[in-house]
């Protein structure tokens, strides 16, 4: 079978040749089939919007900007309904100053920004676990 060609001598021989042949052609269809499926979902625009999302969520640097972002929307918006709309002179100077000290904070030290609002989601969680385990105590004397 080196080069597909062998001498076929009689009808078992020709019919074996046949089934090794359909087999072989069921083989390379399934094989094809497959490779038309996979290419259909990779080329699947909600798989190419997946994919191309998990590579920008893995870059450190889009994970830095967004952060970056993120935390300046929130400055924005706290400082916002901190401070009101309808705000004075001294306010808004105030506004003015706290937002500049933000968006300091914010492009030099985001890193640091990010741990302390880890920790305090971390002390939160924490504290909401023991409030659990409190509750259920309680629930279990009564």
């Amino acid at each position: 079978m080196s080069n597909g060609f062998e001498n076929i001598n009689n009808h078992t021989e020709l019919q074996f040749r046949i089934m090794q042949l359909n087999s072989r052609r069921e083989q390379q269809e399934l094989e094809l089939k497959n490779g038309i499926k996979e290419l259909y979902n990779s080329m699947h625009p909600l798989n190419l919007l997946r994919n191309g999302l998990s590579e920008i969520a893995t870059d450190k640097q889009v994970q830095f900007d967004a952060t970056k972002i993120g935390l300046n929307l929130g400055s924005e918006f706290l400082i916002g309904k901190l401070l009101g709309s309808n705000m004075n002179i001294s306010k808004y100077l105030g506004s003015l100053v706290l937002q500049k000290a933000s968006d300091y904070l914010i492009n030099n030290h985001p890193d640091k920004i990010v741990w302390g609002v880890e920790k305090l989601t971390n002390l939160f969680r924490s504290f909401s676990k023991k409030e659990n385990v409190r509750s259920e105590t309680e629930m279990e004397h009564e």
